[in-house]
C-alpha cells in the first residue's frame, strides 16, 4: 500500500442457517430411499446367484432323479431298461413296428427275459400304443415294489424335422427318426391304472436319468 493512502475494509457478516425442517426431512428420505435400493439390489443378486449356482448343481426338474441316488436294484432296473430300449429301437427300424415284450423275453433281452439272479420283485410287462405314445410298463408281482415305464414318443406325421441333437432323451433311428424316450418309476406300483400314459409327471412318475437335463430342458411336448 502507497506511503499516506489509507482505505477501509470493512467486515463482511455472513449468516449460516441451518437448512429448513422440510429439507433436512427431504435429504433423509432421499437417502433411505438409496439405501434401500442399494441394499435390494443386492439382496436380489444374492438369491439369483444362489438359485443359479443350485441349478447348475443339479439341473433337476421337481419329479426328476439321478439314477446314481437310487439303490442298487433301482439301478439295475435302469440300465436294463436301456438295453432294452435300444434292441425294441432296432426292431422298431427294421419292422416298423415296436416289439412285444414276450418277444423280447425270448430272445433274452433284459429286462424282459426272466433272471433267476434278480433280487427284488419279478415284473409283468406290457407295451401299449396310442398315436405318437408308446409304453412299455413293468407290474410289480408284489405290493410294496416300483412300477416302471418306458415311455417313448414318436414324431407326428408332416412335422418339420426336430433338430434336438442326440442325447439321453434324444434317439435318433438309422432311417432319420427321431424319438423321445425316458424311464420312469411310480412308488405305488401295483395300484395303478393300467391306461397308457403320456405325460406320466401329471400322475406321480419320477423320471429317472442318468445325467442331469440341460439347464433350461424342458419336457417334451404333449401331442395326440
Amino acid at each position: 500500500m502507497p506511503t499516506g493512502s489509507s482505505a477501509s475494509i470493512e467486515p463482511r457478516t455472513v449468516e449460516i442457517r441451518p437448512p429448513s425442517l422440510r429439507e433436512e426431512t427431504t435429504i433423509v428420505v432421499r437417502l433411505a430411499v438409496v439405501i434401500v435400493a442399494v441394499v435390494g439390489f443386492y439382496l436380489a443378486n444374492t438369491a439369483w446367484d444362489a438359485e443359479k449356482g443350485g441349478t447348475r448343481t443339479s439341473g433337476l426338474l421337481p419329479y426328476q432323479i439321478l439314477v446314481a441316488d437310487r439303490a442298487p436294484v433301482e439301478q439295475r432296473m435302469f440300465r436294463e431298461l436301456q438295453e432294452g430300449l435300444l434292441e425294441a429301437e432296432r426292431v422298431r427300424a427294421s419292422s416298423g413296428g415296436w416289439p412285444a415284450p414276450p418277444t423280447l423275453g425270448a430272445q433274452g433281452i433284459p429286462p424282459f427275459a426272466p433272471d433267476p439272479t434278480a433280487k427284488g420283485a419279478s415284473y409283468k410287462w406290457t407295451v401299449t400304443r396310442q398315436g405318437v405314445f408308446i409304453n412299455y410298463r413293468g407290474t410289480p408281482g408284489v405290493t410294496n415294489a416300483p412300477a416302471w415305464l418306458l415311455l417313448i414318443q414318436e414324431p407326428v406325421q408332416d412335422a418339420p424335422p426336430d433338430p434336438s441333437p442326440e442325447d439321453e432323451e434324444h434317439h435318433r433311428l438309422p432311417g432319420g427318426l427321431l424319438l423321445h424316450v425316458s424311464v420312469w418309476t411310480h412308488a405305488d406300483g401295483i395300484d395303478l391304472s393300467s391306461h397308457l400314459v403320456q405325460a406320466p409327471q401329471n400322475e406321480g412318475w419320477m423320471q429317472m436319468r442318468a445325467t442331469p437335463p440341460a439347464l433350461g430342458a424342458a419336457a417334451p411336448p404333449v401331442r395326440r
